[in-house]
């Protein structure tokens, strides 16, 4: 998702009066900061509701002097997407559930769910192929993989990603800026 995605999908999730964000699961102090905008949150945003674990447990790491979040089964981590350059990185969103108390648990995938009829209702999939510039481009064979991929179909593009993607033909969506395979569309904006 393009950071304009990510915003109207955070307003969808910040529907729910309970819901907060919070920066990162480390932090400088036992208790998160909290806050209800999506800009005041960096790469990894935290979607936390008090109604479902009134406090989110911490454990103290000393060689850094930061918290770091312990409620992984009570909150949905999303990792966000950032723009360097002509690279997109994917964001994405998770849960682990299995820990929760049934209550929780419930509340925790009631809203994972929400993002995902979000994403299926709004964003579109089987447009990005994914290529290693590094190996030769080839047809799959008896013992590997094509080289660019067929569409991928686990990933969905918002629309301003889209747009961005499709504005330049040199612009790649990659899973971090690091990595090698990258991933493009043959779609041109009109």
């Amino acid at each position: 998702m393009h950071p304009d995605d990510e915003a109207v999908l955070m307003s969808e999730v910040l529907r729910d009066p309970v819901v907060l964000l919070v920066d990162g699961p480390r932090w400088k102090s036992a208790a998160p900061p909290t806050t209800r905008n999506v800009a005041s949150v960096g790469y990894h945003c935290i979607i936390w509701s008090p109604e479902d674990l009134p406090k989110l447990p911490a454990e103290f790491i000393p060689s850094c002097n930061d918290w770091y979040c312990r409620a992984e089964h009570a909150t949905i981590q999303f990792i966000r997407c950032v723009i360097t350059g002509t690279v997109i990185t994917q964001g994405r969103f998770a849960i682990a559930t299995d820990q929760a108390s049934e209550k929780t648990a419930a509340n925790v995938e009631r809203r994972y769910n929400l993002l995902r009829r979000w994403i299926k209702k709004t964003c579109v999939n089987s447009v990005v192929r994914w290529r290693n510039p590094g190996i030769p481009e080839a047809p799959a064979g008896p013992n590997r993989s094509a080289n660019p991929s067929s569409p991928d179909r686990s990933l969905w593009v918002g629309p301003s990603a889209m747009n961005w993607l499709t504005a330049d033909a040199t612009r790649r969506i990659k899973i971090s800026p690091e990595t090698l395979v990258e991933g493009f569309t043959s779609q041109r904006s009109i």
